[in-house]
Formats: structure tokens, sequence, C-alpha cells
């Protein structure tokens, strides 16, 4: 097991029981108490945990009171400006793809992804409702006449240009929203999918329960590598959208869990089960 792989258990195991000890990481990862150490140390230095006597604890969130604003510093993983700027092509491709799936009259959930923003860029002005939580993409639709936009409001967040927190999540509730089209940090060899940010990952879990069809937007960069905080398996998405699937056996796998796979390097798509 990679170091990676193992911290992210380490975290898994955090979020599920709130606390860990050596004893019993040593015995779930099967390396040495002083390699579990060194890792806690690690993620300690990341503020993910604290340390407590033979074992740790989440960590405590920051909280900047100051000016009245309550703050929860917890932002983790390349900020949006970064990220816009990688894999254009692939992201491009994967957005005009997914256009094929938007019917009018939809009422679809865009997320804070860069992806997300691109197929926003794409959409034609048609009669639809759209829902983000990413400031880019209410920005970006702000000049279409047929398209009605709706923005998730919450704490806002300058380093990925979108809203999160509870604030955000509530109206999710409220609406009939019949499709979401949204991508993740990496969709790791345990078979989930995962954020490096877990006010993101509750944020999507909670988007994802609340759409009806689910449309997974991801580049070939993001397969079976290890982020933190875990949205969901990849048997909840009914679709995957991707520029290339290279990996057949994770192929085969996707494919038993009922998941759709539209791969653009093909053209004439046999995968491609089912369109509306």
């Amino acid at each position: 097991m990679l170091p990676i792989e193992r911290q992210q258990r380490i975290i898994d195991e955090l979020n599920i029981n709130g606390r860990v000890l050596v004893a019993e990481l040593v015995t779930l990862c099967q390396v040495s108490q002083e390699t579990i150490r060194r890792d806690l140390s690690q993620l300690e230095k990341r503020g993910l945990l604290q340390r407590s006597h033979g074992g740790a604890v989440l960590a405590k969130k920051e909280i900047n009171t100051s000016q009245n604003n309550t703050r929860v510093v917890n932002e983790q993983g390349l900020s949006f400006r970064q990220r816009i700027n990688e894999k254009v092509d692939e992201k491009m491709a994967i957005a005009k793809r997914a256009l094929d799936f938007v019917s009018p009259g939809d009422c679809i959930l865009i997320d804070d992804s860069t992806t997300g923003w691109y197929f926003s860029r794409q959409l034609p002005d048609i009669e639809l409702t759209v829902i983000s939580n990413s400031l880019r993409v209410v920005q970006t639709l702000a000049a279409r006449s047929n398209i009605r936009t709706i923005c998730l409001g919450g704490e806002y967040s300058d380093r990925y240009e979108s809203f999160h927190g509870v604030v955000t999540e509530q109206p999710l509730r409220e609406f009939q929203i019949n499709k979401i089209f949204f991508s993740c940090t990496n969709l790791s060899s345990d078979g989930y999918l995962r954020e490096e940010n877990e006010n993101s990952a509750h944020l999507k879990q909670q988007m994802i329960l609340a759409a009806e069809r689910k449309y997974l937007l991801l580049d070939s960069s993001k397969f079976l590598h290890p982020s933190f905080a875990r949205i969901c398996h990849y048997r909840d998405v009914e679709f995957l959208i991707t520029d290339q699937l290279k990996n057949k056996e994770l192929e085969k796998e996707l494919a038993w869990n009922g998941v759709n796979i539209i791969d653009c390097s093909q053209r004439n798509n046999p995968k491609q089960l089912i369109k509306n």
C-alpha cells in the first residue's frame, strides 16, 4: 500500500469513527507502528487530524471570527484558476459530448468543477433551468435569454470561485432536478469518487442525491488516483463521459456495475446506451 493510499485509509477511518488508534491502524494497514506514526505526523502537519495519546482524532476546524464573520478554514487542493488551464482539450471534448444529454425543458445541476464550467459555456440558448454553486457558471449563463439560472448561495470561496456549506445544500431539497453534470478530483482504486476537500465532497453527495440522473464528466488523468474525501461509489453514477478509457479492467468493472461509458475518443460509441 502506497503512503498516500495508507493516509487516505486513515482519514476514512477518522471520518467514520472520529478517532483512530495506532494499534488498530497497524493491523488495518499491515505496517509498523513507526510507519503509522510518521503518517499521523504528516497528516497533522496538513491540518487533517490532531495527534492524541495512542492515536489521533479529527482536527478541529479553525474558526476566524474577526469582523463578526465565521469562516471555516478547510480549503485544500488546487484553486479554480490553477485547474482551468489543465487538460483543456480533453475537458472541451467531454463538455461537447455531454450536450447530447441535454433536452429542452430540463432542470440541470452543474457543479463548481472546471469541466462543469466548460460544459456551461457550450450550452445552447434553449429553454433550460440551470442550478449551480459555481460563480463562473452563473456568470457564463447570465446573458442567455432562454436559460433560467439559479445560484446556490452560501459561504463563498474565492479559491474555488463557488459557494458551499449548509446554506448551499438546503435549496437542493426544494427543486426537481432532472440531471446533474459534475466532476471530481479522482476516481480512486477502491471504486469511490473523491475530492481533496471534504466540504466539496459533502456538497456533491447532496447534489447527487437531489438529481434523477447522474453524469460524471471525468478526463482520463483522474482515473485510479487517490484523494481523501469520499463522495460516492461509481455504481451510484449512471453515465461516465470521458476523453478516453484505456484501462480495460476498470471499463469492465464500470459496465458490470451499470455505468454507461461514453468515450469521446470513439466516434461511433457502442457503449452509449441511453440518450435523453
